[in-house]
Parts: C-alpha cells; structure tokens; sequence
C-alpha cells in the first residue's frame, strides 16, 4: 500500500490519529512537512464529524447491552482524564487535553469529552483544532528528532 495512504488510514483511526500517523510518514520517507500538514488536516477534519455521529451512538447503540457498557465505560475514562483540565481551564484545558501527544488524548477523545461536558460546539471544535496542531508539532519535532537536540 502506498506510504501517504496507509499513513492518512493511521490519522483516522481512533485513538491513535496523527501521533502514529506522523512517525510512520517520517520514517516510510514522506516529506515531513506534508506528514504535519496531512496528518493534522486530516485529524482536523475529523472533528465536526464526530460531533455529528455522536449524538447518533449516544442514543441508538447505547440502548444495544454490549455496546451500550463498552460506551459508558469509555466516557468514565475520558471523562476522568479530560475532565480534571476541562474543570480547571476550560476550553483552553480541553485543547491541552488534546495537544498532550499520547495515546487517548486526541481528536476522538476530545471531541467526546466536549460532548459529555455539553461544552459549546463552535468553541470546543476551536480548541480541539488548536490542540491537534500542537499535539502535530509535537509529535513532528520528536519524529524528526529536533526535540532530542531540545532535551
């Protein structure tokens, strides 16, 4: 499969978005700029979608009893993790939620966190873009090794 490809595939999966998707384009040889720009495109793009569907999941699958408990448990874990910088720091929270590049800090969990604490849509998309873009700098920096030289 080609490497752009399979990495745009890495950006939209759940829970893993562009800080697998960046490592994988870096190191298959990509241009590292179009990586960031794709991958956080990409994982952008994503945002007004998930708002979208979640209203769906939330009311149709969660009546479902095996989906319906996979659905509650992980918005108790997202919830306890996004909820302590949403509680404290808002919408600004919400985006340092999203910009700390580990595994279930991203797009998806953000936008599902905003959704749980009924935060304002147009806000909270705002705030999930920007922390995307920094969690993509991050994570492009590390890739490129420049924040081992920073370290």
């Amino acid at each position: 499969m080609n490497a752009f490809l399979w990495m745009l595939i890495i950006t939209v999966a759940p829970f893993i978005e562009l800080r697998g998707s960046i490592p994988v384009g870096v190191a298959s040889g990509l241009n590292p700029y179009l990586v960031f720009v794709s991958a956080t495109v990409a994982n952008i793009i994503l945002i007004p979608i998930l708002f979208l569907i979640l209203s769906f999941v939330f009311d149709k699958l969660g009546d479902i009893p095996v989906i319906g408990k996979w659905v509650e448990k992980r918005l108790e874990k997202i919830d306890k993790k996004a909820g302590k910088y949403v509680d404290k720091y808002g919408y600004v929270g919400l985006a340092l939620f999203v910009a700390i590049p580990l595994p279930g800090s991203g797009a998806y969990s953000g936008t599902l966190a905003a959704f749980l604490l009924s935060m304002d849509k147009k806000k909270s998309m705002c705030a999930i873009a920007v922390g995307v873009l920094i969690a993509g700098l991050i994570v492009s920096l590390a890739s490129l090794g420049i924040l081992n030289l920073v370290l």
